[in-house]
């Protein structure tokens, strides 16, 4: 139960406003809450001194009646305002010392006041817990933030968080998404390219990962990061792409005639895509809105194209500090978190926001104009926990989708597009060139072997005819000299005898 004592606003308008942030307890006050209207106007009959007794007592009643456990008084300085008078200090610590004696827990709202002695006594005195409110105005964007001064037996937070207030109610950006406390799933997601997967080490990329997609205006971001939400739909997930650059009609015509469609996804609910003007809100609260549009949308890959576009809203060093809030609070939930990164013409192709640190997975796109072409050309920077490929390949978008192919390395030089083309075709012609010849060659040469052999023929046939005669003409003379041998052996004998 609790009883507000409201100094601003009547209590129809307060109901109101509740409702409209769907704070309403019911249709109207009941026994859990009771309204003590203390507006001002109630007392502008009142003249001279007035005793504070009247207004506890009506307070201390409600308590009672109601069994409240909390008091909430908005505002201090209207209700004091209400009677007319200016309360030395130790009156406020009376007012504050009776408050504790009701044993309820009190919430007081006032206005930064002008009286640096009285807000020293609230902050260091009166009460148990200050919490300071605050507009900023940044290049004409409003950012509210929140921050705890003092909290008395407890440690707390001491920076300054950005909060929004929206239909769904308030919220605060967390501030433990800073600590490093995600919790790795070992499950992969396929990016639905069967030469990116293998780029990642061969199974695409961890579920519940961050991965970012880096590129100048026209390298196909956008393509690509639709490719990969459209893959995980394809798979079961529940995808929620934001797009800060083009509504929700033209950019699924836009896909579609890049082969990748959408609408069925859109049709079916299990995606949800959402256009967002960067100008609309600050970038705090993009970023607390985004989170609530996740938990609504139970969103298990979110896609956030391009990352680049909140850079307007903050300097990159305030915009790196909340993103690092954002993305470890989106991986604590389990969500796969897709960004990408609009690289300025002069930026040699390398990230100039600075969060290329926080990717589990980086995806660069560049572009080389060369012969008259401008071609595109695809690489993974890294990719933790992956054995990631370090080649770079040729990326083409067509009316069937993305394709990715291996380059053509001449003389060293990585060839793309048409002079990819005119090298194979040059290749080509230059091989068929050297098969005919080589044709030529291995022709002659057999010639000459052919010839060889003839030759040997021939020169066989002399030498086995030259050889027939000597060894006749051996065999005559051998025969000649055997006659000669015998005959004067003959001679021997006759003589002899």
């Amino acid at each position: 139960a609790v009883v507000l004592v409201t100094c601003d606003e009547s209590p129809e308008r307060l109901m109101l406003h509740l409702a409209e942030l769907d704070m309403q307890p019911a249709a109207g006050p009941s026994d859990r809450l009771r309204i003590l209207d203390f507006r001002p106007e109630v007392y502008e009959g009142v003249v001279g001194d007035f005793d504070l007794a009247a207004i506890l007592l009506r307070i201390a009643t409600a308590i009672e009646a109601s069994g409240a456990s909390f008091l909430v008084i908005d505002s201090l300085q209207n209700l004091l305002l209400g009677l007319g008078m200016r309360i030395p200090d130790r009156e406020l610590l009376k007012i504050f010392d009776w408050l504790r004696g009701q044993q309820v827990t009190t919430l007081v709202t006032g206005a930064k006041s002008s009286n640096d002695s009285q807000e020293s006594v609230l902050d260091e005195y009166a009460v148990d817990c200050v919490i300071h409110l605050e507009q900023i105005v940044v290049d004409h964007l409003m950012t509210r933030y929140l921050r705890v001064v003092k909290l008395r037996g407890s440690g707390h937070g001491t920076n300054e968080y950005p909060f929004s207030l929206s239909t769904k109610g308030i919220s605060v950006l967390p501030i433990t998404s800073a600590q490093l406390q995600d919790h790795a799933v070992d499950q992969r997601l396929s990016t639905g390219l069967d030469r990116l997967d293998q780029m990642l080490g061969g199974e695409g990329y961890w579920q519940g990962s961050v991965l970012m997609i880096s590129g100048r205006s026209g390298s196909g971001k956008s393509i690509l990061a639709a490719t990969l939400l459209h893959s995980a739909v394809v798979q079961g997930l529940r995808g929620h792409y934001i797009t800060f650059e083009e509504s929700e009609d033209d950019f699924v015509r836009n896909m579609r005639s890049a082969g990748v469609e959408l609408a069925e996804g859109i049709r079916s609910k299990q995606l949800r895509l959402q256009s967002v003007r960067p100008v609309e809100k600050g970038l705090e609260e993009h970023l607390i809105e985004i989170i609530e549009q996740v938990k609504q949308t139970r969103a298990q890959l979110l896609v956030l194209d391009p990352i680049s576009s909140l850079v307007e809203m903050g300097s990159v060093k305030q915009v790196k500090l909340l993103l690092i809030r954002f993305i470890s609070f989106i991986k604590g939930m389990g969500v796969t978190l897709l960004l990408t990164e609009l690289l300025p013409d002069g930026s040699s192709d390398y990230s100039e926001l600075a969060i290329s640190s926080l990717a589990d997975s980086w995806i660069r796109l560049r572009q080389r104009e060369t012969n008259g072409e401008l071609n595109r050309l695809i690489n993974v920077v890294k990719s933790r926990g992956n054995a990631s490929s370090n080649q770079v390949k040729e990326f083409l978008i067509t009316r069937q989708g993305i394709v990715i192919e291996d380059p053509y390395v001449g003389d060293g030089v990585l060839l793309v597009g048409a002079a990819k083309a005119g090298q194979m075709r040059n290749d080509q012609e230059q091989l068929a060139a050297g098969h005919y010849e080589l044709a030529r060659v291995e022709q002659l040469n057999n010639t000459l072997i052919s010839t060889l052999e003839a030759k040997q023929k021939v020169l066989i046939a002399d030498f086995e005819a030259e050889q027939a005669r000597l060894l006749r003409e051996q065999k005559e003379l051998q025969r000649q000299m055997d006659a000669i041998v015998a005959r004067q052996n003959a001679t021997s004998q006759e003589y002899g005898q």
